[in-house]
C-alpha cells in the first residue's frame, strides 16, 4: 500500500448484503484463477462497492485466497480520499482492517469518474484481478487498455486509468485493463461482473484453441 491508511471507527451501515456480494466476487476471482496468487501468497485480485454517494465497501489487503471470510474483518468502508494528502479514511472494527492496496483507482472508479466524465450514471461495483494485463489480452479479448505501466497504488496509476476511462466511458465499456497491472469490470451489480469476467476467460479460451488449431 502506497497511501496513508487512517481509521476513523467502526462501520455503522448495514452492509450485510454488499459484504455477500462482494464476498461473492472474491469468490468468483479465486475459483476462475482470475486473481493468482502472488509471490507472498497473496490473493491479487479484489472488489468494491458503492454504498453511499461517496461511500465505498472494499475487500481488505492481504487477503489469502484460503482465508475464510469474516464479514466484519475483511471489508472495510472508505469514506473519504485525499488526492493531495494520498490519504484514505475508513472505517473497519480495526487498523489490521486496512482497504486494498487497489483502493485509489476503485475510488477514481466508482465515485470521481462518473462526475469527471459526465457519464449518465455510474457504476455500482467493480471487480479486479491480474490475469489480463497485456496489450496481446486487450487485442484478443476486445478490451480497451491503458498505454502506460506504473507503480500500483500510486497517482500516476489513477491518471492512466482515469486517461482509459475518459476514451472508453461506461457503461459503453465495461471491462478494461490496466497495462501492467490487470483487468477491471464496472457492472451495476457484483452479478454481472462475474458474467462478464466468465465472457471474457470463454473467450480467450475459445481463440487460444482456435490458435491452436490454425
Amino acid at each position: 500500500i502506497k497511501f496513508e491508511c487512517v481509521r476513523v471507527g467502526c462501520e455503522e451501515d448495514d452492509v450485510g448484503e454488499q459484504r455477500r456480494d462482494l464476498e461473492a466476487g472474491l469468490q468468483a476471482l479465486v475459483a476462475s484463477g482470475a486473481a493468482p496468487v502472488g509471490p507472498d501468497g497473496k490473493l491479487l485480485g479484489n472488489c468494491a462497492c458503492l454504498i453511499k454517494p461517496g461511500k465505498l465497501l472494499i475487500s481488505r489487503s492481504g487477503r489469502s485466497p484460503t482465508d475464510a471470510i469474516n464479514y466484519s474483518r475483511d471489508f472495510p468502508v472508505c469514506v473519504a480520499f485525499d488526492k493531495d494528502r494520498w490519504q484514505v479514511e475508513f472505517r473497519a472494527e480495526s487498523d489490521a482492517s486496512r482497504p486494498s492496496s487497489d483502493t485509489p483507482l476503485h475510488w477514481f472508479s466508482l465515485v470521481e469518474a462518473p462526475r469527471a466524465f459526465g457519464w449518465p450514471r455510474g457504476a455500482t461495483f467493480v471487480l479486479h484481478g491480474h490475469t489480463f494485463a497485456t496489450s496481446e489480452e486487450a487485442a484478443l479479448l476486445g478490451v480497451p487498455i491503458s498505454e502506460e505501466e506504473t507503480l500500483f497504488s500510486t497517482k500516476e496509476d489513477v491518471q492512466a486509468l482515469s486517461d482509459l476511462l475518459r476514451l472508453h466511458p461506461y457503461p459503453q465499456h465495461k471491462a478494461f485493463i490496466r497495462k501492467g497491472h490487470g483487468f477491471l469490470i464496472l457492472s451495476e451489480t457484483m452479478q454481472e461482473a462475474i458474467d462478464t469476467l466468465n465472457g471474457l476467460l470463454e473467450r480467450k479460451a475459445l481463440k487460444g484453441a482456435r490458435g491452436a488449431e490454425g
